[in-house]
């Protein structure tokens, strides 16, 4: 995997910390021997543009962003790259299309930045759910923001225009002016980079 470094196997108390606190935000249950757990996930330092998928490839893997900033986006027939996703520290990332069609995804995750992130496949979440299913309340949780945030993106497209638009990202996203190129951000809100110049003038 080029430009990216395997952590293996003995992680540092700052990463076992950095997804202990991952999972404390997110489950309703504590768990007892967390060295049993962690022989499922893997952790990567990534590089700015590293992908974590790639368009046309199919994968399994579920990513948690640890530290860092990551965008999803597809291309069009013309070759535009239209970004409809930007995460940071303690979101997670994945093809769903992909992991449940078991087919090519059609969009590509790349860093936007460096960082650190945490990967557990598809076969090890199972494998997890199945010794205490509480683990499927992580999955559910995750599922069930990833699809409120795609409706309030369809609702705000609906209902906003590209000035209301970036006004509310920067309302409820304002680390993103400082992490993210301007041309991600003018994709994500659906306008041209020089629309949100003058947006921002």
């Amino acid at each position: 995997m080029k430009h990216a470094e395997l952590i293996k196997p003995q992680l540092s108390t700052d990463q076992d910390e950095l997804l202990l606190k991952l999972f404390k935000n997110h489950l309703d249950f504590t768990i007892p021997d967390f060295s049993a757990i962690k022989k499922h996930f893997h952790f990567y330092n990534k590089k700015k543009k590293d992908y974590l998928v790639k368009e046309g490839t199919i994968t399994t893997d579920y990513f948690f962003i640890l530290e860092g900033y990551v965008r999803i986006f597809y291309n069009t027939e013309s070759g535009t790259e239209v970004t409809i996703d930007l995460l940071t520290q303690g979101e997670f990332a994945s093809s769903m299309y992909s992991i449940l069609k078991g087919a090519p995804s059609f969009e590509c995750i790349q860093c936007i930045t460096d960082g650190l992130v945490c990967k557990i496949s598809e076969a090890s979440f199972k494998e997890l759910a199945l010794e205490d299913p509480k683990w499927i309340d992580l999955g559910m949780k995750c599922l069930k923001s990833a699809l409120l945030k795609k409706e309030e993106r369809i609702l705000t497209f609906g209902k906003l225009k590209g000035k209301a638009r970036y006004a509310k990202l920067m309302c409820e996203r304002p680390d993103l002016i400082n992490h993210v190129p301007v041309q991600y951000i003018a994709s994500y809100i659906g306008v041209k980079p020089e629309s949100l110049s003058r947006i921002r003038s």
